[in-house]
């Protein structure tokens, strides 16, 4: 799959994602943060030495008099900026906690209706299907889904919702996230080996973690498509400060570029069938 038709589907979930553009300005933040400390503390160092190499009673000369009064002006700066970049760190961790306290809210709500949807199904499809109900991905959730094969179009696992399953064919009906050039979602019937579901915010932290060198389904940044890559980095082992707790990954066919993907978008490779 060439790039060019991974840029086709411009919605990105990670530029649109609110959580991740703050944690993104916090992390920014800490480290200018740490040069302001590093600063402050080279200032402070050069003010007590002049101190500690002047005996003030005899006088100090102009000279050394001027870089004492710089030394001081530039503390006071470097302290009110420290000020500053603290307040706005607390500021935004602030507004980050409420997204995340509203967010879980909102997943509890969701777990809530998806046991009612479940125990609805189980009633009403009793002793049927080719899959036991707890593997059945129920409706509203986001999955990966291998779209049927198009004239002039590439196979492509689309980022989609399920909207039913359909037990006597072993089929998920789903709706692409995307619009289409109409403004349209398409809607496709596809088999339940090419649907895998997509982990909520509330179960990526109870998953283990890929390993370095492992082929998984990667959402492409910039996308709503995934796209085979291989595991460079796990989240733990990932230190980069502009991405952090995302996986360091690098795409088939991508000029060996590295991407960074988060994890609830890095799926295991599924298994050929």
């Amino acid at each position: 799959m060439d790039r060019k038709s991974r840029t086709s589907r411009s919605a990105s979930l990670e530029e649109t994602n609110e959580e991740l553009s703050l944690w993104k300005q916090i992390c920014t933040s800490l480290a200018k943060l740490e040069n302001i400390q590093k600063e402050t503390e080279s200032v402070l160092n050069n003010i007590n030495k002049i101190h500690l190499a002047v005996n003030f009673d005899e006088g100090i000369s102009s000279t050394l008099s001027q870089r004492l009064k710089e030394y001081y002006q530039n503390g006071i700066s470097l302290s009110s900026t420290e000020s500053r970049t603290i307040n706005d760190i607390i500021e935004k961790v602030s507004v980050l906690i409420a997204l995340r306290e509203a967010s879980e809210n909102s997943n509890e709500q969701k777990r809530k209706k998806r046991k009612t949807e479940a125990d609805e199904l189980k009633h009403a499809s009793p002793g049927s299907g080719k899959k036991s109900k707890s593997d059945i991905i129920l409706p509203g959730i986001t999955v990966a889904a291998k779209q049927p094969k198009q004239k002039d179009k590439n196979e492509e696992w689309i980022l989609a919702v399920v909207i039913s399953f359909h037990p006597d064919k072993n089929k998920y009906h789903v709706e692409d996230i995307d619009q289409d050039e109409s403004g349209q979602k398409q809607r496709y019937f596809i088999p339940s080996r090419h649907v895998i579901a997509v982990p909520e915010s509330h179960e990526i932290r109870h998953l283990p973690e890929l390993k370095a060198g492992q082929d998984v389904l990667a959402l492409y940044p910039g996308t709503t498509c995934f796209y085979k890559a291989t595991v460079i980095l796990p989240p733990k082992q990932n230190k980069d400060i502009s991405s952090p707790g995302t996986y360091k990954v690098q795409f088939e066919d991508d000029n060996n570029e590295m991407k960074y993907v988060m994890p609830g978008h890095v799926l295991e490779m599924p298994k050929s069938k």
